[in-house]
């Protein structure tokens, strides 16, 4: 039987079942990605740091975990970055995932439903296969899946050309079936209620705003930066 073009997993194991993957798109919408988007989008460049990391490298700026007025992993924040940052940016699961993947030799993007279509793009002029990870949630260090990954990675794959395994095919058919309804059930979906909870309803609503940007983010020498 021959392997379909395009792949869709979830979190660190579905990663590191792609290994091999020439190409490999981290779905995090809610927020790593979106922020990625946002950040490169400006011109900056983003360094992928697992949660714990404490301290960004030398001449990168640290992001905080999620503020209004301080970059941060609230994509909004970072709409005031210049091109000449380099911006740390931790997360448990986007960023975590991204870390990995710099060793797998893959051309790694990052993609979300802001970029969706342009992420696509620049994944096909590079071959296949294709894999595409939902980041989901670590929740007492277990994967739960969240439906705006799942929404995400079906956007994606929904641009792609090629076959489809049948994960990837559920994740397109759920995007397609959603259509005009993303934002509604982003902002009424757990990780939606619970950043409104936190004052962060405005981060959902751009999160939602389906390919608004024509950035692919691909990650060159462990950084992500506008391809």
């Amino acid at each position: 039987m021959t392997s379909p073009d395009v792949h869709a997993e979830w979190g660190l194991p579905g990663l590191r079942a792609l290994r091999g993957f020439p190409v490999l798109v981290v779905v995090d919408v809610l927020s790593f990605s979106t922020a990625v988007d946002v950040a490169t989008g400006t011109g900056a460049r983003v360094l992928p740091m697992r949660w714990k990391d404490a301290a960004a490298p030398p001449g990168a700026v640290l992001a905080g975990p999620r503020s209004r007025t301080e970059w941060s992993l609230s994509p909004s924040s970072l709409r005031t970055l210049t091109p000449d940052v380099l911006l740390g940016l931790p997360s448990p699961n986007g960023a975590t995932l991204c870390a990995e993947a710099a060793g797998t030799g893959a051309e790694v993007f990052a993609g979300c439903l802001r970029n969706a279509a342009a992420v696509a793009r620049a994944a096909q002029r590079l071959g296949g296969p294709i894999g595409v990870v939902a980041a989901g949630e670590r929740r007492d260090d277990e994967l739960r899946p969240a439906i705006e990954d799942l929404l995400g990675a079906g956007a994606v794959i929904a641009a792609l050309s090629g076959s489809r395994s049948p994960e990837a095919e559920v994740a397109e058919a759920t995007f397609r079936a959603v259509g005009p309804r993303v934002g509604a059930l982003l902002a009424d979906s757990c990780s939606g209620r619970e950043l409104a909870e936190w004052g962060f309803a405005h981060d959902v609503a751009l999160a939602a705003e389906v390919n608004a940007s024509d950035t692919a983010p691909v990650l060159r020498d462990g950084v992500l930066e506008a391809s």
